[in-house]
C-alpha cells in the first residue's frame, strides 16, 4: 500500500491570489525562498500520512465538516496586516469560520492507531518568504503587494508526492 503526505490547505482565489501568483513567480526567478515550494495558502492542519486508498474517505469528511459549519460567510477571512520581519513575510489572517471548519474537519476525521494525529492550527497566515533563500533580496520583489485586494478562499485537501509535485483534492467541487 502506498502512503499519501496529506495537509489541509485555504488557498486564495481572485485578485489576491492572481497577484500572489505574480509576487511567488517573481520570487522563484530572482530570490527564491522556502515558501515558494508551496503553492500560496494557509495551513488548517499539519502533515499528516495515511493510507492512499483513505482520501476518498478523507475528502468525504472534509465534505461533512463543510456541511457542519454552514455556508462559507461572504468574507470568510480577514487579512489584517502584511508582516515583514527579517525572517518571515506574509499576511497575517483572522478567520473565525476556518478554525470552525478545521475543528469540524479533525471531529469527524478517523485517526487509525498508527496514524499520525491532525494537528490543528492555530495561527492563520499566509507566508510569502521565509526559510532558505536570501530575504532581504525578497523584500523588494514584494513592493507592489496589496494584502487588501479581494480574495474568495477555497479548503482543500492537498497531497505532496515524492517528486515535490502538488496534488489539489476538491471536496466541494
Amino acid at each position: 500500500m502506498s502512503t499519501a503526505e496529506l495537509i489541509l490547505y485555504a488557498t486564495p482565489t481572485g485578485a489576491l491570489a492572481d497577484q500572489l501568483d505574480v509576487v511567488f513567480e517573481r520570487l522563484r526567478r530572482s530570490a527564491p525562498t522556502t515558501a515558494q515550494t508551496y503553492p500560496p495558502h494557509c495551513t488548517l492542519t499539519g502533515f499528516f500520512r495515511r493510507d492512499a486508498d483513505t482520501v476518498p474517505r478523507i475528502l468525504e469528511e472534509l465534505r461533512g465538516a463543510h456541511d457542519d459549519v454552514g455556508t462559507m460567510p461572504a468574507e470568510p477571512v480577514e487579512v489584517i496586516a502584511l508582516h515583514r520581519r527579517p525572517d518571515w513575510v506574509g499576511l497575517e489572517l483572522r478567520s473565525p469560520w476556518l478554525q470552525q471548519l478545521t475543528m469540524a474537519f479533525v471531529d469527524r476525521h478517523s485517526v487509525g492507531p498508527d496514524d499520525d494525529p491532525l494537528r490543528p492550527k492555530d495561527w492563520l497566515h499566509l507566508s510569502i518568504a521565509y526559510g532558505d533563500g536570501d530575504l532581504a533580496a525578497a523584500q523588494p520583489l514584494l513592493a507592489d503587494l496589496d494584502p487588501a485586494l479581494t480574495a474568495e478562499w477555497e479548503v482543500d485537501l492537498w497531497q505532496r508526492h515524492e517528486d515535490g509535485v502538488w496534488s489539489r483534492h476538491r471536496p466541494c467541487g
